[in-house]
């Protein structure tokens, strides 16, 4: 056969596909295959490769619906690598990659974007810049924060432009006593799905209103609320016994691990009203087959320590 009959019966061989131009791809084909990567590996690295694969991520508002900042360590592994100054100035390049990751995904999705989840490093203004570009955000989870819920003013601004949140997930964050869900109660109104786990309580106070020494604050009221979440948590009897008065809706009450006391009758009553109960000292296992968590079991989140 001659070189003439082989080019006609093969016409792309094997020199010719390596020579593709990538940059061609429609960009139609793009968004399908970007959506099923995912926005994370979007931004590290596809939005990279050239201007074409640029545009088209940026043009999908719909792969920024649900943004996780949550990095893998293979993500920056030097910040595993060095110690002493090495290591903070790693850990600092990290930070500032994070935030500005989270920034342009919140830019790119804008009202698209419905569900955020920030892990353990992040810039102190990242919460306000996030509530000001995607106030259709319906779900935000904090994870391993120590200076993002400090401000009580400046959480109570960011979280009043978020009309649209459902569910609001704090997971080993430090927050301020006494003060938390009322704020949150203020500000989200049509909260549905309220979590706590291995909160850090800073500083003390006493609500004047309710006359005893709290630490979670007591909402004006929750009508929405149909999921709480308290596990891990420092809590008193008499503070509880508000909180449920606040929220006449209430479904279901996870209450694993905290500190608070159900051996009152009235507060056996008043858990009667509600479907799903998990006491503090109910095991793991059985918790889990109580209820069904969309976003996955607390237990199996792993944020990255340093």
């Amino acid at each position: 056969m001659s070189k003439v009959e082989v080019e006609k019966a093969h016409p792309e061989s094997p020199s010719e596909e390596s020579e593709r131009d990538w940059a061609e791809l429609h960009q139609d084909l793009l968004m399908v295959i970007f959506r099923k990567v995912g926005m994370r590996d979007v931004l590290l690295h596809a939005s990279k490769v050239c201007s074409s694969w640029r545009s088209a991520a940026r043009d999908d508002p719909l792969l920024c619906r649900r943004i996780d900042t949550v990095m893998a360590i293979q993500d920056f592994p030097d910040v595993f690598m060095f110690r002493g100054e090495e290591r903070k100035a790693a850990k600092a390049l990290y930070t500032r990659t994070v935030t500005e990751m989270t920034k342009v995904a919140v830019d790119w999705g804008g009202n698209c974007v419905e569900h955020l989840l920030i892990g353990k490093f992040f810039e102190y203004d990242l919460l306000d810049y996030v509530t000001k570009r995607a106030r259709n955000l319906k779900s935000l989870s904090v994870i391993h924060s120590s200076h993002m819920f400090r401000n009580v003013e400046s959480m109570a601004n960011a979280l009043g432009r978020l009309k649209q949140l459902e569910e609001l997930r704090i997971v080993r964050c430090t927050i301020p006593s006494g003060t938390i869900m009322t704020v949150i109660g203020s500000a989200c109104p049509q909260l549905k799905r309220l979590k706590f786990i291995f909160p850090n309580f800073s500083g003390k106070f006493i609500t004047h209103e309710e006359g005893i020494s709290t630490q979670l604050g007591i909402p004006k009221t929750m009508l929405q609320l149909q999921y709480l979440q308290l596990v891990f948590t420092h809590t008193t009897t008499d503070e509880l016994m508000k909180i449920l008065e606040r929220c006449p809706n209430l479904e279901m009450l996870d209450l694993r691990s905290s500190t608070v006391e159900v051996k009152n009758d009235d507060i056996r009553t008043r858990f009667s009203k509600i479907h799903t109960l998990i006491l503090p000292d109910d095991m793991l296992s059985q918790a889990r087959n109580q209820y069904d968590d969309r976003y996955g079991d607390i237990y199996k989140i792993n944020p990255l320590i340093i």
